[in-house]
């Protein structure tokens, strides 16, 4: 299994709390959001990572090097990385050749949550928390049946399941194709500014994704000065233990 860790956007809405630096290198108790990230991936046994990089590469690049315990890290630039998150998931295809997990580099999380995606029998798997109702900013996904059907800002009526994903997706290598797909015709339409879950509905149509629900556990995904606070005050005390 390979990670792709999507890292490489400006983060604007940020930086009041972020003057310098890319975002996921926002640190919590000496510890960045990336290298917690590669820090449970290694631990879940993902055999190796690439990090999508683009606003001030060289930061991350220097701050994580080539390895992470166990787990070769490798590197994919996205120099249209003020566009959106598509074209980041875009420049790392030709690393598709194993099962995937895409993450957002954004998101502070305990290892368990990264474990049990990796260990979900669902080949193709998303993670829901279905704590959140959702406020328009938030992707939300809708599942009937035990399957993820469709993902969106915003709910649709006719789903028996609504929840918040976490910005992480389990593709099985199989599946690979369709998501390609999914992506090729979400950017020959024009969408090179929108997010990549934007692509996921085409391949949602051609692929049963299940989901592992994580309303037990704490997370956060860091948009907002905030997010930060957020984090900083609430969700490290019960990760790292106060």
């Amino acid at each position: 299994m390979k990670a792709i860790l999507l890292a490489a956007g400006v983060g604007r809405r940020l930086r009041a709390a972020l003057p310098q630096g890319p975002k996921c290198l926002l640190a919590f108790r000496g510890r960045t959001l990336v290298e917690r990230l590669l820090a449970g991936l290694d631990a879940a046994g993902v055999a190796e990572a690439v990090i999508v990089v683009g606003f001030q590469r060289q930061a991350i690049e220097s701050k994580i090097g080539t390895a992470w315990g166990r787990m070769p890290v490798s590197y994919v630039v996205n120099p249209d990385y003020e566009k959106g998150a598509i074209l980041s998931l875009w420049a790392a295809r030709e690393h598709f050749t194993d099962d995937l997990l895409i993450m957002d580099a954004d998101v502070f999380c305990p290892g368990e949550m990264i474990a049990r995606l990796v260990r979900s029998s669902h080949r193709n798997c998303f993670l829901l928390d279905g704590r959140v109702q959702g406020s328009g900013e938030e992707m939300m996904l809708m599942a009937r049946d035990g399957r993820v059907l469709d993902i969106g800002r915003g709910v649709k009526p006719g789903y028996d399941i609504f929840g918040e994903s976490v910005g992480f997706l389990k593709v099985a290598r199989p599946a690979v194709p369709d998501l390609l797909a999914a992506l090729r015709q979400r950017l020959e339409a024009g969408y090179d500014r929108s997010e990549h879950e934007e692509a996921y509905p085409f391949f949602l149509q051609r692929q049963v994704a299940g989901f592992e629900r994580v309303d037990d556990l704490p997370w956060a995904e860091i948009d907002f000065p905030e997010d930060v606070a957020h984090v900083d005050r609430e969700l490290v005390p019960l990760v790292d233990g106060s």
